[in-house]
């Protein structure tokens, strides 16, 4: 698997192996010592009664997204001038969160200027699709790596997913106290109907349109998991505050499959209240609502949600 790297799955489910010239292996008469999925396969000369091993090729059987062809673009964002060659995964999620899937299915290295990875005769340090890859150059004997970039094989959503299933920008809070924190629990908190559950990516730029892997700040965290937070106290730079940021999701297609009605403002609270019933806008709307909605949304008739208004709802 090392002279094979980004070719392979890392947890294959069957392997089939056959002699260079096609014969299936079980029809060869030769011991193995090691014939499976997990190891692959070991045929030792010193265990064959009658002849040697053959030449053997082998073939694995992965889960169907390994095979996926979305692939993300080649990136080297760092170089050997220091301690080596670093291309890590949550450095790569951390300056490029919309180019990179969160949990990449396989990852290809080589360097700069095409050459395999497996081909350069460097040792890796790490090279796999949940940490990325990191060449250092005290473990090389000619004391310095070669100049590296990867890139992922992602699941097929992750290059499916088209401009429109996207969320609008998020801003839930600002730096003044402890930093900036949006995350994603307490976005689904407020705005229920208009995240989704399970996002792809996350998109963070400042209120004033400046990509966040552009601002020098440090993150706590960047990921679909959590979602974004920056801790004032992390900041390295003159002011020790963070910017004030915003974030955007991406969502796998179905999210944005339904369609939404128009706003209803059927009713003030001058009288007991703001009363906007399903019943009565079918009524009054026919055409204009369904009869089984599947989500609603509310807010002020000057948009802010209504979970933000910390008025207490009937229904």
């Amino acid at each position: 698997m090392n002279n094979h790297r980004g070719g392979i799955c890392q947890h294959p489910v069957d392997m089939e192996a056959q002699t260079i010239s096609g014969i299936k292996s079980n029809h060869t008469k030769n011991t193995f010592f090691s014939y499976n999925h997990i190891v692959g396969l070991v045929c030792l000369n010193s265990e064959q009664t009658k002849r040697l091993c053959e030449d053997y090729k082998v073939m694995f059987t992965c889960t169907g997204g390994f095979c996926s062809d979305c692939r993300t673009d080649w990136f080297d964002i760092d170089d050997p001038s220091g301690n080596g060659d670093y291309e890590l995964l949550s450095e790569l999620l951390a300056l490029s969160p919309r180019e990179v899937c969160a949990s990449p299915l396989a990852m290809e290295a080589q360097t700069l200027s095409g050459t395999p990875a497996s081909l350069t005769g460097d040792i890796f340090q790490v090279y796999d699709a949940t940490y990325g890859f990191a060449c250092v150059n005290a473990d090389q004997s000619s004391g310095k790596c070669k100049d590296y970039r990867v890139r992922f094989t992602c699941p097929a959503e992750f290059c499916s997913v088209s401009q429109e299933c996207r969320t609008g920008w998020f801003n839930s809070d600002n730096p003044s106290g402890i930093g900036d924190v949006e995350s994603l629990s307490q976005l689904l908190q407020t705005y229920p109907d208009r995240i989704c559950h399970n996002p792809i990516s996350i998109f963070v730029k400042t209120v004033a349109g400046i990509s966040a892997e552009h601002t020098g700040d440090k993150f706590l965290t960047n990921d679909v998991t959590f979602g974004f937070a920056c801790i004032n106290a992390d900041q390295r730079k003159r002011s020790k505050m963070c910017e004030d940021y915003q974030v955007m999701f991406a969502c796998p297609s179905d999210f944005c499959q339904g369609c939404k009605t128009r706003w209803f403002d059927f009713d003030n609270p001058d009288g007991n209240g703001d009363f906007e019933r399903l019943s009565q806008l079918q009524s009054d709307f026919p055409d204009e609502i369904c009869s089984e909605p599947l989500g609603i949304e509310a807010v002020t008739v000057s948009g802010t949600p209504a979970l933000q208004t910390k008025n207490v709802f009937q229904v």
